[in-house]
């Protein structure tokens, strides 16, 4: 089998495509983690700014207490929906990652068949395997009592 620069040129540029589609779907996802964690953290100091103000809204000792016991509650409430929206957010974000890999997966299968399709002549790919790696199927061959190779029947290029 031989490779042209242009063909070389179009497999190098097809995987070079591939590699910066997986690049960006990595940085969408980074993108996605990260307004998660924004959320969240709105979320967890919009609370705090809340009990504070309660805090120092208190007139006496026992409304203070009665403040600061309902925060225990409150802050295992927030921790279960915390929780619940980092189990969903992993969900989401690995659906939406895999569907993204798996169809950029298969683009660069159909492009890079095209290439290679383009270069060996419109060879089906085991055809043009079998012929660049002929030069080694020989080896394969089991070995005489004496250490040599049984004879092959290999096509003389």
């Amino acid at each position: 089998m031989y490779l042209d620069a242009k063909s070389s040129l179009s497999l190098f540029k097809v995987n070079l495509q591939f590699y910066f589609r997986v690049c960006d779907l990595m940085r969408e996802n980074a993108l996605r983690w990260g307004d998660a964690g924004s959320r969240s953290l709105d979320t967890c100091a919009t609370e705090l700014e809340s009990a504070a103000t309660r805090m120092l809204d208190a007139s006496d000792w026992n409304t203070l207490g009665v403040v600061s016991s309902d925060l225990l509650w409150k802050a295992m409430q927030l921790q279960t929906q915390a929780v619940q929206h980092l189990a969903e957010t992993t969900l989401a974000n690995q659906t939406a990652f895999n569907s993204a890999a798996q169809e950029a997966v298969s683009n660069w299968q159909q492009a890079s068949s095209a290439a290679l399709k383009e270069t060996s002549g419109a060879m089906p790919i085991s055809t043009t395997l079998q012929d660049y790696l002929q030069d080694y199927l020989h080896l394969l061959t089991p070995l005489e009592p004496g250490g040599r190779r049984k004879p092959s029947a290999r096509k003389p290029h």
